[in-house]
């Protein structure tokens, strides 16, 4: 069956079941479209004997990527939102630390998605590699990986600093 046929059989099905997920109609649209794309590869290299199954479970699956990228950015953001500010000396050292924290959050921002949740669950949630690994599903030599990416990352952009030694 080729793909133009499956779209227009299952789209809005599976457009609905991504909504029931992520709440937001653009969002689910983007996912099922990343949905269809994914088949569209995989196809290339492999017979698929269940095209609808396979479309559904990618669907399920991008679905909980996504929420899942979405449950570390909203802890990140709590835990940035609630952190205490250390004593200062003087008005000067608060405008520094204010703008190391904005520079610190812009890099860390910039980072690719993935890496940046693992990034953050390490380096703010002081998870271990094999919690993050449990948490998004990746080997702890990825999640080893992305962390090694973030800090040289972090280290080009802001200098070698002692957090990130």
């Amino acid at each position: 069956m080729d793909v133009n046929t499956l779209y227009q059989l299952h789209y809005k099905e599976l457009q609905h079941y991504v909504l029931s997920f992520v709440k937001c109609s653009e969002t689910a649209q983007d996912l099922v479209q990343e949905c269809y794309l994914i088949f569209v590869r995989t196809s290339a290299e492999t017979i698929i004997d269940h095209p609808r199954g396979f479309l559904f479970r990618t669907a399920s699956n991008l679905a909980l990527d996504h929420l899942r990228h979405n449950k570390v950015i909203a802890r990140y953001q709590e835990v940035t939102k609630y952190e205490e500010l250390p004593l200062q000396s003087g008005v000067d050292t608060e405008v520094a630390d204010q703008q190391w924290r904005s520079l610190l959050h812009s890099t860390i921002n910039e980072l690719p998605p993935r890496c940046r949740d693992v990034f953050i669950l390490n380096k703010l949630h002081s998870l271990s590699y094999r919690e993050i690994a449990d948490l998004l599903n990746i080997s702890e030599s990825a999640v080893e990986k992305h962390i090694i990416n973030g800090l040289k990352h972090c280290r080009n952009q802001l200098g070698k600093h002692r957090l990130f030694s």
